[in-house]
C-alpha cells in the first residue's frame, strides 16, 4: 500500500511510548525545556503586553518549567494587580 501523508505526533512523556512505535517515525525532533533565563525573558515580554510595571520574580522549577507556566504566572499577576486597583477605588 503506497499511501502518502504526514503524521505529526507530540508527547511530553516519550518514555511512555513503545519502542516499536518510535521505529516507525522517519524523523524525531526533540525540543528541550527552556532554561530559567529563557523563561524569565519570555515572562518579561508577556509582562509588557499586560502593561505590568516593576520587577516580577518568576517561581523557580518545578513551579515554572515551560513557557505556558510562565505565561500563566504573568496572567495571574496581571489579574491580581487589576483586582487590587479596583478594590482601592
Amino acid at each position: 500500500l503506497q499511501t502518502r501523508g504526514v503524521v505529526i505526533a507530540t508527547s511530553n512523556l516519550p518514555e511512555h511510548l513503545d519502542l516499536a512505535l518510535w521505529r516507525r517515525f522517519d524523523l524525531i525532533l526533540r525540543f528541550p525545556q527552556p532554561t530559567q533565563n529563557e523563561l524569565v525573558n519570555y515572562a518579561g515580554k508577556i509582562k509588557k503586553r499586560f502593561g505590568l510595571k516593576g520587577h516580577l520574580t518568576l517561581p523557580k522549577r518545578p513551579a515554572t518549567k515551560s513557557y505556558a507556566d510562565a505565561e500563566k504566572f504573568v496572567e495571574a499577576e496581571a489579574r491580581r494587580v487589576a483586582l487590587t486597583e479596583i478594590s482601592h477605588r
